[in-house]
């Protein structure tokens, strides 16, 4: 048999075969028993390999391989007969050349992998940017609501303490303490209060004013610590009783004797209401 039969053979049994070359090889085979014979088995292992491998389009260079793999078998002594050498010589072959297919096909699987893939982290990165620019609008919202919120427990505080606090101011009916100024402002939750006085007449020497806090439920009022003002009449303390008091309904200033005394002695110059 021609080589040039079996390589038309080979080809045919992948379907390989056309034109001349096609009619050349179906008239051989009317005439050629042994031809027949191989056209025969390699179809049928073209077929055998075929269910085993999924199905691609052949590389443009595939059927000079075959003819190339074919001649160098020839070169090599491979004949073929009816015992079927050359037969399992072509299935190895023809094994070698399904592996390549599939490995093929593994390749543009893997490219379509990437591609899926690429698409799939762009989308995720898209995802991502968006679910981030939520949370940093999110996160901003709230800090909003949290200053607004401070804000308003800030202005409660403030109106809290303004409603604890208790301003009274002090009066007089003798002469010379009638252009006296005085202003008591008393924190009945911390207990302690600010004394002001302006334009007050200076004490004689060996005295000090005292400040004295009237408790309904204390026997007599409380100590408050004694008052030195200036030359211009002007005094400015912070005063905390000696006794805590629950009720400071009204503050008193008398004049005592230098260092003050645990119970007024003296004349009161200034009392509130």
């Amino acid at each position: 048999m021609e080589e040039r039969f079996e390589e038309l053979a080979a080809l045919s049994a992948f379907g390989m075969l056309e034109g001349d070359e096609k009619r050349t090889l179906d008239g051989v085979i009317i005439r050629d028993r042994a031809l027949k014979e191989l056209c025969a088995e390699l179809e049928d292992t073209a077929a055998l390999l075929a269910g085993a491998v999924s199905p691609i389009t052949p590389p443009a260079n595939l059927k000079g391989r075959i003819r190339s793999k074919i001649r160098s078998r020839r070169s090599g002594g491979a004949t073929y007969s009816s015992g079927g050498s050359s037969f399992w010589t072509f299935t190895g072959w023809a094994a070698a050349a399904a592996f390549a297919a599939s490995s093929a096909w593994l390749w543009m699987e893997r490219e379509k992998l990437q591609t899926n893939l690429q698409a799939s982290t762009a989308e995720i990165s898209v995802e991502v940017e968006k679910a981030q620019k939520a949370a940093s609008e999110q996160r901003e919202g709230l800090e909003k609501q949290i200053a607004a919120l401070n804000g308003e427990i800030a202005s409660l505080q403030k109106r809290d303490a303004l409603a604890q606090m208790r301003i009274a101011t002090l009066q007089t009916t003798v002469e010379g303490y009638k252009q006296g100024v005085a202003v008591v402002v008393w924190d009945s939750e911390k207990h302690q209060g600010v004394l002001k006085l302006e334009k007050m007449p200076p004490v004689q020497v060996g005295k000090d004013y005292q400040l004295w806090v009237v408790d309904p439920k204390q026997p007599v009022p409380v100590d408050a610590g004694i008052v030195r003002v200036d030359s211009t009449g002007f005094a400015k303390v912070d005063f905390k009783p000696v006794t805590e008091v629950t009720d400071a309904s009204k503050f008193a200033l008398s004049v005592e004797k230098e260092g003050g005394v645990p119970k007024g002695e003296g004349p009161i110059v200034l009392i509130g209401p």
